[in-house]
């Protein structure tokens, strides 16, 4: 089965994220919830600042008009006490003058000095008036607020300390819970993200280790290793910083709104609000008409990521070939035109990502606009206006932030989608119900008319294919290339199963065996020899994790690498590179026969396993593999057909169907396919520049 790139998002983004929660965050719920709950908590602080801030300025307004009407009532009483002052009253008697509040208006007396008779007839005035006068101004505001905490404040006294310490705690504890809450809130949450992520990769790669190798004959490695790793860097992503703030930003605006319509209510200014309410969520229309672009392109953008590193990975992996070809401009070219691609799928996905921003903005200055004039009709106080267009602000702000959430959001949702594709993939071999579970076998494997095709519809490489390979025997199938040897070695290895027919061993169908116990007792050593990015010793021991070193070295042995081993001065620790680049291609192939034989399985397949070998080495191994014969059954693919002359089968194959089969003595005598084979290689052997 292919990966194909879908063209348009398969399910909707809440979809995914939810099932993304459900499959991969479940174990992980407690992390979850405190990291959420923190978020709730640093919407509840904003709701604390909003109330803070209301006192405030309410008490603005209110000990303005208190010093207005202070002023007022005090010129008042200073006219009422001249009228009634004794001294007052002798003065109007003496001159025949005759005053009244509005001539002392006009006419400010001038300063009498007061006998003492005046002086304690002027009534006295409250004692609170005489001890601390009524704070105005910036006091006004302070003595509204901490009047209700049990504080009162003097205009012509410094701060207390109490109130020092209040003020010091209201700030330190909004702060406080704020700093608090974010802390608590991104750390878990992006922890929580972390351990997903690395469960998603654990799981993409547990399901790519169960696919078969059709899978991987249809699928580019390097596309495969993009999903392990960007989309799961953007998964990562969403939940380090878009989740995060998605807990907090709706509880910030349900808070505003909250605020905004309780403050309406005080102030009887229901309708303007509720016109605010309605229109505020409307700024999100535009995000969600633009958020399906977003997706789209991204999965593009995603896509062409994969093609990138797919182009990367061969390239590094075929630099010998590049360099002996010289065509490193040719890659270049190749490359720049994938990443021309790449930029113009960007580009795209940004100029629907940041077209959002303006379109948002648009509509809150109109929504702004149109409840300002509502608001002049209804002859709204300056104070009013300023906490509803605070809160309104406040809310504005988590919304506007939606919408670049929503942006990454879906960019992530894209990748996440990509990677499900792939953990829905199966194409692994069917198991059995009750599988059979072998460890060695006694009678013989039986291949029962056998046809097989690599592509569902594509051309047949083995036809009716039957043969019986008896226990301890050394069976070799040799023929043309393209006639169907590797294909019989990949089905008795069950790395395929046959289109038609059947293989058994001692009776039993390969497809009713545990298939790790069987693999068990397989050994392989292929054409193409891979070795892994480490020892020499490690890569020998490679499926035999527990063997001893004196194990490794007897394998070695065996295999005749135990020489050019010890030559180096590291030893069996000898690094050996990428794909074993390290070593030359006989090396190699002594190294991955030495692994099989330290395995001991009691089923050996040699795919050409001698092939790049040296004649005299060739030999040795031969001689190896001949010691081993009593204890396994070994099935040979040739090219040189005198390294099989001794197999007690061989198998000639043409066009994925035999031709003819027996000893090598038998079938030379035929003087048939075997025998043409035979000669024209023994005469290259002889004459090395026939090809000339």
């Amino acid at each position: 089965m292919k990966l194909q790139p879908a063209s348009k998002p398969s399910s909707s983004a809440l979809a995914i994220y939810w099932r993304l929660l459900r499959s991969f965050a479940r174990p992980y719920w407690f992390q979850l919830l405190i990291g959420v709950s923190a978020g709730i908590l640093m919407g509840g602080a904003m709701s604390a600042y909003l109330r803070f801030m209301d006192l405030g300025i309410n008490a603005l307004e209110s000990g303005y008009a208190q010093k207005m009407h202070q002023s007022e009532t005090g010129n008042q009483s200073i006219k009422d006490r001249l009228l009634q002052s004794r001294t007052i009253r002798w003065l109007m008697e003496v001159t025949d003058t005759s005053f009244t509040a509005d001539a002392l208006d006009a006419r400010p007396p001038e300063p009498v000095a007061m006998t003492e008779e005046a002086a304690a007839d002027q009534p006295s005035a409250p004692h609170s008036q005489q001890t601390k006068k009524k704070p105005d101004g910036i006091f006004a505001q302070i003595n509204a607020i901490t009047t209700r905490l049990g504080f009162d404040v003097s205009e012509d006294e410094q701060l207390t300390f109490p109130l020092v310490c209040l003020l010091i705690g209201v700030m330190f504890f909004y702060f406080l819970l704020k700093s608090f809450g974010e802390f608590v809130n991104r750390y878990f949450l992006r922890w929580v993200g972390a351990r997903v992520v690395a469960d998603i990769r654990q799981a993409l790669f547990d399901t790519l280790q169960k696919q078969s190798l059709a899978f991987f004959s249809k699928n580019d490695v390097g596309q495969l290793i993009s999903r392990c790793t960007n989309d799961t860097a953007s998964i990562e992503s969403a939940f380090a910083n878009s989740i995060a703030e998605l807990c907090t930003a709706p509880v910030l605006v349900l808070v505003a709104f909250q605020f905004i319509l309780q403050k309406a209510i005080a102030i009887n200014l229901l309708q303007p609000t509720f016109f605010l309410l309605l229109a505020m969520p409307l700024c999100i229309i535009p995000v969600l008409m633009i958020s399906r672009y977003v997706r789209k392109y991204q999965r593009r953008v995603l896509a062409r990521v994969s093609d990138l590193v797919a182009s990367m990975q061969e390239n590094f992996s075929g630099i010998r070939v590049v360099k002996a070809f010289n065509t490193e401009q040719d890659e270049s070219r190749r490359f720049r035109a994938q990443n021309r691609s790449y930029f113009k799928s960007v580009v795209k996905a940004l100029l629907a990502d940041v077209f959002m921003q303006p379109t948002m903005q648009m509509t809150a200055i109109g929504i702004g606009s149109l409840f300002l004039i509502i608001c002049y009709h209804y002859q709204v106080s300056l104070g009013s206006l300023a906490v509803i267009g605070y809160a309104a602000q406040q809310a504005y702000k988590p919304i506007k932030e939606l919408a670049k959430l929503n942006s990454h959001l879906q960019r992530s949702a894209a990748a996440t989608e990509r990677v499900f594709e792939l953990l829905d993939t199966d194409t692994s071999l069917p198991v059995s119900e009750n599988p059979i579970i072998l460890t060695d076998f006694h009678q013989h494997i039986q291949m029962d008319h056998l046809s097989f095709s690599y592509d569902e519809g594509g051309p047949v490489v083995l036809k009716d294919f039957s043969a019986t390979i008896p226990k301890g025997h050394l069976v070799a199938l040799v023929g043309h290339t393209g006639s169907g040897k590797s294909t019989i070695a990949n089905l008795l290895a069950r790395f395929y199963d046959p289109c038609q027919g059947a293989i058994r061993i001692d009776g039993h169908d390969l497809r009713d065996l545990d298939l790790p116990s069987f693999r068990r007792m397989v050994g392989i050593v292929a054409q193409d020899t891979f070795l892994f990015n480490t020892t020499i010793a490690e890569n020998i021991r490679y499926g035999s994790p527990q063997a001893g070193m004196d194990e490794v070295i007897a394998a070695a042995k065996q295999a005749n690498a135990h020489e050019f081993i010890i030559a180096d001065p590291l030893g069996y620790e000898r690094p050996v590179g990428e794909r074993g680049v390290l070593l030359s291609g006989g090396q190699k192939q002594r190294i991955a026969i030495a692994r099989a034989l330290l395995k001991n399985p009691p089923i050996l397949i040699l795919d050409e396993a001698t092939s790049a070998l040296d004649t005299a080495t060739e030999k040795l191994v031969q001689e190896a593999i001949a010691k081993l014969m009593a204890k396994r059954t070994v099935i040979a693919i040739a090219h040189r057909l005198s390294t099989i002359r001794k197999a007690d089968n061989i198998i000639v194959l043409d066009h994925g169907q035999i031709c003819e089969q027996g000893t090598h003595d038998e079938l030379y005598a035929r003087n048939g396919s075997y025998r043409a084979l035979y000669d024209l290689q023994l005469s290259k052997d002889n004459n090395p520049n026939s090809n000339a």
